[in-house]
C-alpha cells in the first residue's frame, strides 16, 4: 500500500513538471530566445571595405510583429531610412505571425492542464498538447527561414556585381547566411520531452496494489 503511494505520490510530481510547469518553461523559452538569425560578412583585403549583416528575431518579436534586431555596417550600412526598409523586409510575414500566435495559443491553453485531475487523461492531454505544438512551431520556422533566404537571394542578385563579390558566388550561398536560432532547438527539444514523457506515463505499467496475507 505504501509502495503504491509512494509511486502515485511519484507520478502527481513528474505530472507537474512535465504538464504545466514544463510547458510554461518552453512557452518563455520560445519568446526571448532567438527563432532565427542571419549573418553575412564580406571581408576585402582593402581597408575599410570590410562590411556584415546580423539579423536576429525572437518568439516574441516573431508574434508581435516587431521590427528583427537588424544591424548592418561598413559596406552594407544604407541610409537610417534605407536600414528600416531593410528591417521592414525582414519582419515576420503575415503568415508566419499566424503560425507563431497559434504555437503560443496552444502552449498556453496546455496551462490549463493543471486542472485536470485524472492522471491517464492528464498525461494524454500534456502529450497532445505538446506535439501539436511542436508541429505549429516546426512550421513557424519552415515559414520564416523560407522568408529570410528568400530575401537573401533577392539581396544577393542585387549585389553580386559589386566588386568586393566578384569571384563569390553570393546567389548560390545565400541559403547559407540563414540559421535556426537555438531557442527553436531548445523549444523543439522542450516540447518532444514533455510529450515523451507523458506518452511514457500513459504506456508504463499500473502499480498494483500486493495481496495482503
Amino acid at each position: 500500500m505504501a509502495m503504491a503511494e509512494g509511486a502515485s505520490g511519484e507520478v502527481k510530481r513528474i505530472q507537474v513538471y512535465a504538464g504545466p510547469t514544463g510547458l510554461l518553461l518552453v512557452l518563455l523559452l520560445f519568446l526571448v530566445l532567438p527563432m532565427a538569425t542571419a549573418s553575412c560578412s564580406v571581408p576585402v583585403s582593402r581597408p575599410g571595405q570590410t562590411g556584415a549583416i546580423n539579423v536576429s528575431v525572437t518568439g516574441a518579436d516573431l508574434v508581435l510583429g516587431d521590427d528583427p534586431g537588424y544591424s548592418a555596417s561598413g559596406i552594407f550600412e544604407l541610409s537610417p531610412a534605407g536600414n528600416a526598409g531593410m528591417a521592414r523586409e525582414a519582419s515576420p510575414r503575415s503568415v508566419v505571425r499566424v503560425f507563431g500566435i497559434a504555437t503560443v495559443v496552444v502552449m498556453s491553453l496546455g496551462l490549463l492542464i493543471a486542472l485536470i485531475q485524472v492522471r491517464r487523461l492528464r498525461a494524454l492531454v500534456t502529450a497532445v498538447v505538446a506535439s501539436v505544438a511542436a508541429v505549429l512551431l516546426a512550421v513557424t520556422e519552415f515559414a520564416l527561414v523560407s522568408q529570410w533566404v528568400s530575401l537573401a537571394e533577392e539581396t544577393a542578385e542585387s549585389a553580386q556585381y559589386l566588386p568586393q563579390a566578384q569571384g563569390i558566388d553570393v546567389v548560390g550561398r545565400a541559403d547559407e547566411v540563414v540559421a535556426a536560432g537555438w531557442g527553436f532547438w531548445l523549444t523543439l527539444a522542450g516540447l518532444a520531452l514533455v510529450a515523451g514523457i507523458n506518452v511514457f506515463l500513459l504506456v508504463r505499467p499500473g502499480t498494483r496494489r500486493r495481496p495482503s496475507g
